[in-house]
């Protein structure tokens, strides 16, 4: 299992989020527990980055988030995150 590091700027958008979104803690922290097991899963950018999208649940109010991170034996770092409200 890696340890998961978020940049600043992630943090901070994972903060004001929450406001929006009451069980955004709870999803962001299974979507690092999941990307600390398996970063593979998500798609190549390039030869470094990569993105992640999770699926929301709009009866739940729980957004979809999309994260650029990247990783190494040890790390992924997030590097960027959205969140936009799920479709029904």
């Amino acid at each position: 299992m890696r340890t998961v590091v978020e940049e600043q700027s992630v943090s901070e958008a994972v903060d004001k989020a929450r406001n929006r979104y009451p069980r955004l803690g709870d999803v962001f922290e299974g979507m690092k527990w999941y990307l600390a097991r398996a970063p593979e899963r998500g798609e190549a950018l390039d030869d470094v980055n990569w993105v992640y999208r999770q699926d929301g649940d709009a009866d739940e109010d729980v957004p979809d988030i999309l994260t650029i991170y990247t990783f190494d034996a040890d790390r992924v770092i997030l590097k960027y995150i959205d969140f936009k409200d799920a479709i029904l």
